[in-house]
């Protein structure tokens, strides 16, 4: 345990990181998969190293299926699990974005 905190990497404040949960749940709809209804975040996000971008956990639904991916405004989407959702094939009306301290939106 290095300065107190207990993960590796830089912990950002409660309101820049829930900031940044949200522009990755945009990046991600906006750029990789616009027919996502909902992003769940599962955990606060982390810049996990010296020159590594930010990001986070989360859990994507698409469709009827939930997708374990990991995210950032700054990174292609991951998919730990190897699991990805097909192509888009229309646009989601609206996205629910669930922070990870339970709070939410629904962007349109």
């Amino acid at each position: 345990m290095l300065g107190g905190k207990d993960e590796v990497g830089e912990v950002m404040n409660h309101e820049a990181n829930l900031a940044q949960q949200r522009e990755a749940a945009l990046q991600f709809r906006d750029e990789w998969q616009p027919d996502v209804q909902e992003i769940r975040f599962t955990r606060e996000g982390v810049t996990p190293g010296l020159g590594a971008s930010w990001r986070v956990n989360a859990v994507a639904t698409v469709g009827e299926r939930e997708y374990q991916v990991i995210i950032g405004p700054d990174i292609p989407p991951g998919f730990p699990t190897g699991d990805m959702p097909s192509e888009a094939l229309r646009t989601s009306p609206s996205l629910k974005i669930t922070f990870s301290d339970g709070t939410w939106e629904v962007v349109r």
